[in-house]
């Protein structure tokens, strides 16, 4: 399943489009869309857009991934676990710069580690799943020891 079949069931047809507009053909104007409309891209969205450019740094951070004779499934997965790796890093990294400010009140820290906490929770969760969704991908693609014990190094 590709990242972006989860993204298709909420994103009109041009047909649902024209319809909704009461007119027209694709690339004419509606004429009871909004004076000011206005789009913005998810965070998702634009790391899918980095990854997809192939960005110098995006390159590097998973180069080794990339490099290795993994199927494309694999290494989707392998990028998605050093990323939730690294935004958990970051968040218990955080966590420790919130409980060492002493300029905070009892409340405001206690609301901030409850959010930051929960935060952590919500991408570990999302790390074991995908840790278990790759050993199950692995096993049903019949992956030598060999490629396994280099996609677990590679999750590492």
């Amino acid at each position: 399943m590709s990242p972006l079949d989860a993204l298709t069931f909420s994103v009109p047809s041009a047909a649902g489009l024209a319809h909704v507009g009461g007119q027209g053909a694709v690339g004419t104007p509606f004429p009871d869309a909004p004076a000011s409309s206005r789009a913005s891209i998810s965070d998702l969205g634009r790391a899918m857009s980095m990854a997809a450019s192939g960005s110098t740094a995006t390159r590097s951070r998973y180069r080794d991934i990339d490099d290795s004779d993994l199927p494309e499934a694999v290494k989707h997965l392998l990028r998605m676990i050093r990323d939730l790796r690294e935004r958990l890093a970051e968040l218990a990294r955080e966590l420790g710069a919130v409980q060492a400010d002493e300029s905070l009140d009892q409340e405001t820290r206690r609301a901030r580690l409850l959010q930051l906490r929960a935060r952590m929770s919500a991408l570990n969760s999302a790390l074991m799943s995908a840790t278990q969704k790759l050993a199950s991908l692995m096993r049903d693609m019949r992956l030598d020891q060999a490629r396994q014990m280099s996609a677990a190094q590679l999750a590492l």
